[in-house]
């Protein structure tokens, strides 16, 4: 049987460095980080949690589409 892997465990190297760097400053990036790690499916996220990823991801906003946002591109690995 395979594991189902988690919107943590799918993001991008770059990404998932600066959340756990944001994790280890901020509370509420550690709740983030733990919510990521039990949700598998892109669209069980709030927007609110998109934008703190965004934010403790260190995402530029402008580097992101429209599809970035709705279904993770260029954030989790596919």
């Amino acid at each position: 049987m395979s594991k189902i892997n988690s919107i943590y465990d799918r993001l991008q190297n770059d990404v998932k460095s600066e959340l756990q760097a944001s994790a280890r400053k901020y509370a509420s990036a550690k709740r983030l980080k733990y919510t990521l790690m039990s949700t598998t499916i892109w669209q069980d996220l709030t927007v609110d949690q998109v934008k703190s990823l965004m934010t403790y991801g260190d995402i530029n906003t402008s580097e992101i589409s429209s599809f970035g946002f709705l279904y993770g591109d260029n954030i989790i690995k596919k």
